[in-house]
């Protein structure tokens, strides 16, 4: 941001301001007021030589905006220093440049690094009109000078924050929008396109992702979380800018695009949660979002994230029991024959080796001789009628077996 030509910051000020104080119990200080107020030009140019030195960043301000700003800056601390009413298109100057600035993207540090530069502005021009016969008054009166500036600094730093707010809830209103469009669009048909029936056009979804800040084809992960833990979860993600919460019908789902070595399978959330990930396209995320909602509601107590990996055989086995009532019945009556002590070694000799497939892996995990482990494989056989060692038994027993509860919870 460069400040306008030399031309124009020596022009006369184009704002036909009246500047006729009352007649004052302080009619030095009000005089030199006076005096300054004449210099005005002299004050603008004096800001923008300094400000030159500021940046704003990317933030685009037009150089006129910057010349007219500092114009009306000036002229309302000259009135407030005289004590003077201010006019009327000036009482709401700091809420107008606050929100022009918050909205232009100027950064507040750098905001008020400019405005605090108004103090050494009039200063100086102070230190001009008064000469050496009235730098005494001039001393009498720095801390007027300084809280009329800092006044001005906190009107505006209170106003920006105003509008920042606004805008952030503005923004938020808008994602939830985009959101409540993507999440409640008819994901299952698709057109020859393959885009969601209630997209009209590629172009639709591209602009959404454009809002989003992401692109359509990306790749990304989903969780799902029920209604019991969605205030820990928007706990955890509420100031987590890349990362898009939709609540709907009590459940909450979190979406963002996936990173290389730093999903949330290796490294998860702190709340219990369904997690679906590689999901391809923004337009796939609601039926992953659903999706990772099951496995939330068939998560395991004391277990992590709920993947397909661990929880799709108590989902098969849900489905089953619909499907066919009593499927799982006669496995069931028959671990109810056993002593808890029993039943207890064959489930979980059934839950490992149902995981590693493996005799050595699961003796291993049970400390226990190879021939223990088989033994055990053996007499869960006997008791449910299925070798977890043949692979359709196995599922079958497998998927059975996860709707059994015994005193360590879910297999």
């Amino acid at each position: 941001m460069t400040p306008d030509s030399p031309e124009r910051i020596g022009a006369v000020s184009t704002r036909n301001r009246v500047f006729d104080p009352p007649r004052s119990i302080e009619p030095d200080w009000t005089d030199l007021i006076g005096r300054l107020w004449k210099e005005r030009a002299l004050l603008v140019s004096d800001f923008l030589e300094r400000f030159a030195e500021i940046s704003y960043g990317q933030a685009l301000v037009p150089a006129e905006d910057i010349y007219r700003t500092a114009e009306d800056t000036m002229d309302l601390l000259l009135f407030r220093m005289a004590g003077v009413d201010l006019p009327p298109d000036l009482q709401s100057l700091p809420r107008e440049i606050a929100r022009r600035r918050a909205n232009q993207g100027v950064p507040l540090e750098a905001f008020l690094e400019a405005i605090r530069n108004d103090f050494r502005v009039l200063w100086k021009g102070l230190e001009r009109v008064a000469g050496d016969s009235g730098i005494a008054l001039l001393v009498a009166n720095m801390t007027r000078v300084l809280d009329t500036v800092e006044g001005y600094v906190s009107s505006i730093q209170q106003a920006y924050a105003e509008e920042e707010a606004r805008l952030t809830r503005n923004k938020q209103l808008y994602r939830q929008r985009i959101l409540s469009r993507l999440f409640n669009s008819d994901v299952g048909v698709y057109g020859d396109a393959g885009i969601p029936g209630d997209f009209q056009t590629a172009d639709e979804v591209e602009e959404m992702a454009a809002a989003l800040g992401v692109e359509a084809t990306d790749t990304f992960e989903v969780l799902g979380v029920a209604s019991r833990d969605i205030a820990q979860a928007q706990r955890q993600f509420e100031s987590v800018s890349r990362a898009f919460l939709y609540e709907h019908a009590g459940a909450l789902y979190i979406f963002r695009q996936q990173r290389k070595n730093r999903s949330w399978g290796e490294a998860g959330p702190d709340f219990p949660a369904g997690y679906v990930p590689d999901v391809k396209g923004l337009t796939a995320v609601p039926s992953a979002a659903k999706g990772a909602l099951v496995l939330a509601n068939q998560r395991s107590a004391g277990a992590g994230l709920a993947t397909v990996e661990n929880t799709w055989m108590g989902i098969a086995s849900a489905l089953l029991e619909q499907a066919l009532p009593g499927f799982s019945a006669p496995i069931t009556e028959a671990l109810d024959q056993c002593t808890p002590h029993e039943r207890q070694r064959l489930l979980q000799v059934a839950r490992i080796y149902g995981r590693t497939g493996s005799i050595k892996e699961t003796s291993e995990e049970l400390y226990c001789h190879r021939n223990t482990t088989v033994n055990r494989l053996h007499n869960l056989q006997q008791v449910i009628g299925l070798d977890l060692t043949v692979p359709v038994q196995a599922a079958l027993a497998l998927v059975a077996l996860s709707g059994y509860e015994d005193r360590e919870g879910k297999l």
